[in-house]
């Protein structure tokens, strides 16, 4: 409903009393006078205007609504609008000194608008209304590509996922402000259970003008004793936590690379791990060199004693380290490639069983997959009809088990090679059972490197006679038909139980024979579920580019 106002009305609104001088009320309809953005909205006529801005430029001060009666400064947005010649507000800007940005009708973000032409290129491209936040990082995004971006993101660290959000606000703020700042307030969000939609932010921020309402933390470099925001501070994992800016962590690094020194704390003695060499906010081909003269020096420090060493097997890696207990078995995963294997053997990392039986369980594994799981079923549905629908299953996945069995015959193959390599060419250190090779030279072995140095591979470091060491003995070739002897007969199977142990896939107490994956840390079948779970297994671990797993048959129950 439209109410039409009186018409002495309308000419009492078109005709303001002015702020500043004492003329009589002027025509607003009419461009004689200017309204500044103050939170009173005064309105100055064009003459006061002027004089008013000349008397700052004269005087180079920061502009405001009015020296004595109203503080609002002016922005460099302000100062553009302004309905002055265009010599004067060039040198009218020079004298702002306010970081205000000038807010967009359109978007409602804050951006730094100079002169009117930034004004109208932005809203050229300004289209608020196709975009929509991203679940993840909760950016807008524009509705087309919404889609293909949240696919992207959901995927990320949510550290970086918060970067984004981070680094699109930093622009878009009332008043500039530093990405700590915006940092400390997104978590302090999240801790308040309030919304992260940049607008919310952006806007509440606003209220608080150019002063931030958070205490952001800081800590002192521990060398130039400068105070920085807690993001510029780096902690070393030494003892004493030693904390540096990383201004001082590259100079330190660079210092003792040029001395020749292995890279440490600023502060002390402790070596530098790979990981903390990456924090450097360095270039990336700067990060590779201080990284590579690491190891090269790590390789250096060990090469001559007899401490343990470990070094990823993947050739393509030089990460090497001191093992504080080189006989040991355990899991490595390598901080530079992420490469896992075992500590003793170098092979695929595996658990509840000793380097020594890997190559007879693969083997057994081997010739279950491709022979003896059917003929083991088909004796069974035979010996009792309860088991015939198993026989019929098996029967069905023999073409989804092809690709499964190639690349177990593939890895049967490589072992049986590499079994009567070691037969002929290797054997045991009696201090760690590693296997080791003498390429050449005197009878004096090191585990791990070559006598005299250099050549550096995993090995304990110990020292011993080549010729009293024990031969490796390789699995014996036994073909399918012993691993069908070491099962039960298939009427005795029914009556082994394995207590206390449940399938993971069914969830049923496992009965007849038991299938632990040696790979994973708790892996088990029963063998009702093993061809389907085994081969959905199979396929995921191929996915994720790794070699096959391998499953232990355990026909007699262990407890």
């Amino acid at each position: 409903m439209h109410h039409v106002l009186p018409g002495k009305l309308i000419v009492y609104l078109n005709y303001l009393h002015v702020f500043c001088c004492s003329s009589s009320a002027v025509d607003v309809s009419k461009n004689s006078s200017h309204t500044l953005p103050c939170q009173s909205r005064h309105i100055y006529c064009l003459k006061c205007l002027q004089k008013s801005m000349n008397e700052y430029i004269q005087s180079n001060t920061a502009p405001v609504c009015h020296s004595t009666l109203c503080d609002y400064e002016l922005s460099r947005y302000d100062v553009a609008c302004l309905p002055l010649e265009a010599d004067m507000i060039k040198r009218l800007l020079t004298c702002v000194k306010s970081t205000q940005r000038a807010k967009c009708p359109l978007c409602s973000f804050y951006v730094d608008f100079n002169i009117m032409d930034d004004l109208q290129k932005h809203a050229a491209t300004c289209n608020s209304e196709n975009f929509i936040p991203c679940e993840y990082c909760h950016c807008p995004y524009n509705i087309y590509q919404l889609d293909d971006h949240s696919r992207q993101c959901r995927n990320v660290p949510s550290s970086q996922q918060q970067q984004a959000l981070i680094d699109f606000i930093l622009p878009r703020t009332k008043y500039p402000l530093t990405a700590q700042q915006i940092r400390v307030f997104i978590e302090h969000r999240k801790k308040t259970r309030l919304p992260l939609d940049p607008h919310s932010i952006i806007e509440t921020l606003a209220e608080f003008d150019s002063a931030f309402p958070l205490e952001v933390p800081t800590r002192v470099c521990d060398i130039c004793m400068d105070t920085c925001v807690y993001d510029d501070i780096f902690v070393f994992g030494c003892e004493e936590h030693h904390k540096l800016c990383y201004g001082c962590f590259e100079t330190s690094c660079t210092t003792k690379m040029n001395s020749n020194e292995i890279l440490t704390c600023g502060m002390c003695a402790y070596e530098l791990q790979e990981g903390e060499i990456k924090q450097l906010r360095v270039s990336a081909d700067q990060k590779k060199q201080y990284l590579d003269y690491q190891i090269q020096k790590t390789f250096n420090a060990y090469a001559g004693s007899t401490r343990g060493v470990i070094k990823c097997p993947n050739q393509a890696c030089k990460w090497v380290a001191e093992a504080q207990n080189p006989n040991d078995r355990f899991q490595v995963q390598c901080p530079l490639c992420g490469y896992e294997f075992c500590s003793l053997c170098n092979q695929q990392y595996h658990f509840r069983t000793t380097c020594q039986q890997i190559p007879e369980i693969t083997q057994r594994w081997f010739f279950w997959c491709n022979t003896e799981r059917g003929n083991y079923w088909q004796a069974r549905a035979q010996q009792d009809a309860n088991f015939r629908a198993q026989f019929e299953d098996y029967e069905r996945q023999k073409t989804a088990n092809i690709q499964r069995n190639q690349e177990l015959a593939q890895r049967y193959t490589e072992l049986l090679a590499d079994e009567n390599f070691k037969a002929q060419n290797c054997r045991l250190c009696p201090h760690c059972q590693r296997v080791v090779q003498r390429l050449e030279g005197c009878d004096s072995m090191v585990c791990g490197r070559n006598y005299h140095g250099g050549d550096q591979q995993s090995g304990c470091g110990q020292s011993f006679q080549w010729s009293r060491a024990l031969p490796y003995a390789p699995i014996a070739n036994t073909g399918p038909q012993q691993v069908a002897n070491n099962l039960a007969a298939p009427e005795q199977q029914k009556l082994v139980v394995h207590q206390g142990v449940q399938c993971d896939t069914c969830h049923n107490e496992v009965q007849g024979i038991r299938f632990d994956c040696v790979h994973c840390a708790s892996l088990i079948f029963c063998e009702k579920c093993e061809q389907r779970s085994t081969l959905e297994h199979s396929n995921a671990i191929r996915d994720q580019q790794k070699q096959q797993h391998v499953f232990q048959l355990i026909s007699q129950a262990l407890n």
